[in-house]
């Protein structure tokens, strides 16, 4: 009898367990980078738990997913991707392997790409890769991942494109911020060691000048030369993220006079990150 009473409690436990189970791995969604989850959990709400592939201080041009990121990954209702970074390039293939019921979105397909560099893996130049650091491409960052969720989560549709407009505002807001702060802002250039900026700079009417060129450090006679670049444009700015070497920027610090500011365009406070960008060139 007391075997037949533990049976019946076992078999009576099991179909809750496995909905609680499915519940989980169906509330989860994957991306790769930081600015990505930024927007993926203001849209998808705290029915979601999104993770990241990219860790915080990793290079999204080298790194490479954990076992244990890829067993969370086939967990995933959806991944979400910019499309080209260096490790999109490279992994996406084996990922879709690893996780094939899991649908991949490359959210900045359709973005026409601004004149970019080779990161390290090709020696023929690419599109620029970093769109997200423009508001007006993460808005259609933004609304791609409404619409695949909205596919993906019927039932939540409706709630998913309210999130949508309050994301939205949000993304109008703090461009409108960054045109204030930069509008009469003199001179509008910038030196930055990797190339980070490119649609930043093309939005707001700066010139962005990349230490960084095609993945390679710059020889003698380019620090030179930019060195003179900054003399002649009057650079007050260097920008330097935390994932590269910092030294070539420091010599020329030296030499121009300028300072060096520690950004990271992969943080996860999107818009905090380009205020602090803005920020710092309208107090230089």
């Amino acid at each position: 009898m007391l075997c037949a009473a533990c049976l019946c409690l076992w078999t009576g436990c099991r179909p809750q367990q496995t909905e609680r189970q499915g519940h989980a791995k169906d509330s989860v969604i994957t991306v790769s980078i930081e600015p990505l989850r930024y927007i993926a959990e203001r849209i998808a709400g705290e029915d979601y738990k999104v993770i990241t592939l990219v860790p915080k201080g990793s290079s999204p041009e080298t790194y490479e997913p954990t076992p244990e990121q890829m067993m969370q990954l086939s967990g995933s209702i959806a991944c979400f991707t910019v499309g080209d970074l260096g490790f999109e390039r490279t992994w996406t293939g084996k990922l879709r392997q690893a996780a094939p019921g899991v649908p991949f979105i490359a959210t900045a397909d359709g973005i026409e790409r601004m004149e970019g560099h080779a990161h390290g893996h090709s020696d023929e130049a690419e599109g620029d890769p970093h769109v997200w650091t423009s508001p007006a491409r993460m808005a259609t960052i933004a609304q791609r991942i409404c619409e695949a969720l909205c596919q993906t989560d019927t039932a939540r549709a409706e709630l998913f494109k309210s999130r949508l407009r309050g994301v939205l505002e949000e993304i109008r807001a703090t461009d409108d911020s960054i045109r204030t702060l930069l509008g009469n802002a003199s001179p509008k250039a910038f030196l930055i060691y990797h190339p980070a900026l490119t649609y930043f700079a093309h939005d707001y009417g700066w010139t962005q000048i990349a230490i960084e060129k095609d993945g390679k450090e710059p020889s003698p006679a380019q620090l030179a030369d930019l060195i003179r670049r900054c003399k002649a444009q009057r650079v007050r700015t260097i920008f330097v993220q935390q994932e590269f070497d910092r030294r070539n920027a420091e010599l020329i610090a030296r030499e121009t006079g300028t300072r060096i500011t520690v950004i990271n365009p992969l943080a996860y406070d999107w818009a905090g990150e380009l205020l602090k960008i803005a920020q710092t060139l309208h107090a230089q």
